[in-house]
């Protein structure tokens, strides 16, 4: 079957985001010719039960097989002998913990948890696109993640702007269906209008979509990407873009924008008074405009070519295991480096597991660990 839009979605452990997500997916017109990939890092069955029971589409479960639920004591997890995230370097050095020496560019050492976010992005986005590219499918790729929401037409629109594409821009490599607003006063107005920008990761990383060409222009600079000093993987991506590409990346954006983030809890906010305020608004805008979705025609209202400043990176990236595994996870089904990620994880759903091929990889992470500490 060759499907129309491949909608690739990150999940971690939100459940109830996850099933606000699913439901919005379910309402969307044309999901039935999608195929929908949840990329997990971690297997919890709840969510498993959830995936299981979807039947208005295709679905594949993929599961990022160097996960910090499996290496839980060794890396990518948290190693016993690792540098806490709290001591600054010359405590470290003093403890003589085993990553003293490679600290971020601020002095601070790393965070498993952060650090699966990116690698997991990373692996996941190179699987999917070199999977692909083995069944002949250069269909547009949208990235989601389990904390979005989007409208009935979320399709509708993204079919038009990739038929149209060279109409309204060129040389725009991505289309962003996601906007952060502030307020949602301007929506209906805002229906059927486009903005042409400079791509920016804290803008434009929501309801992204591109092709396979795309991609391999990006993964063409997977040295930059791993080795860059950010654990965000959209803070990368923009050092990509400003320091590796010819030109940096345009992006079409949708003024009225089809993905909403909705996840006011989260990996950088544990506490709020109301977790499902955003989920609410979401639901009761896309009610309130469902009269002026499914627009025909798109007009192209704002072109910018000012770019924000890029802001220095976030740090969190200095320990070179993880820049070593990055670079690993570019080629995540070439020969030699390829661990069907099924193997790797317990589940009712998924073939046998297979320890020969887990204690390997823990061996390996071993000998990484004992080389820092030589």
């Amino acid at each position: 079957m060759k499907f129309k839009m491949k909608n690739a979605v990150q999940v971690h452990q939100r459940l109830e985001y996850l099933k606000h997500l699913i439901e919005t997916l379910k309402n969307v017109k044309g999901i039935e010719d999608a195929l929908v990939i949840f990329s997990h890092d971690m297997n919890f069955e709840p969510i498993n039960t959830v995936i299981k029971n979807i039947d208005f589409c295709r679905v594949i479960q993929i599961f990022y097989p160097y996960n910090i639920q499996i290496f839980a004591n060794t890396f990518p997890g948290q190693h016993p002998n690792d540098c806490n995230k709290n001591v600054n370097a010359k405590e470290a050095e003093t403890l003589n913990c085993q990553n003293w020496r490679f600290p971020d560019k601020y002095g601070h050492y790393r965070i498993a948890s952060f650090s699966q976010i990116k690698h997991h992005w990373w692996w996941k986005a190179n699987y999917i696109f070199m999977l692909m590219e083995r069944y002949h499918l250069n269909t547009y790729t949208v990235f989601l993640e389990e904390d979005h929401y989007v409208a009935p037409d979320f399709l509708h629109v993204l079919k038009i702007l990739i038929e149209k594409k060279d109409k309204f821009c060129q040389n725009c490599k991505l289309i962003s269906l996601g906007l952060y607003l502030k307020n949602f006063n301007t929506y209906r107005t805002d229906i059927n209008k486009l903005g042409i920008h400079t791509w920016f990761s804290s803008k434009h990383n929501m309801g992204m979509a591109m092709n396979a060409t795309v991609w391999n222009e990006i993964k063409s600079c997977a040295k930059l990407f791993c080795t860059y000093d950010d654990y965000n993987w959209d803070w990368s991506m923009l050092a990509i873009s400003v320091k590796c590409m010819k030109e940096k990346m345009r992006v079409i954006i949708t003024k009225a924008p089809r993905v909403l983030h909705v996840g006011e809890c989260g990996v950088h906010v544990h506490h709020s008074a109301d977790c499902n305020k955003a989920t609410t608004a979401a639901s009761v805008l896309f009610q309130q405009v469902s009269d002026v979705l499914f627009p025909e025609s798109f007009v192209v209202s704002e072109i910018s070519k000012r770019m924000l400043k890029p802001s220095k990176p976030n740090g969190g990236w200095g320990d070179p295991r993880d820049r070593e595994l990055c670079l690993m996870n570019t080629y995540p089904i070439e020969k030699g480096t390829f661990l069907p990620s099924a193997l790797l994880n317990y589940s009712s759903i998924l073939p046998p597991f297979d320890r020969n091929k887990t204690n390997n990889i823990i061996q390996k992470s071993e000998e990484i660990d004992s080389r820092l500490q030589q």
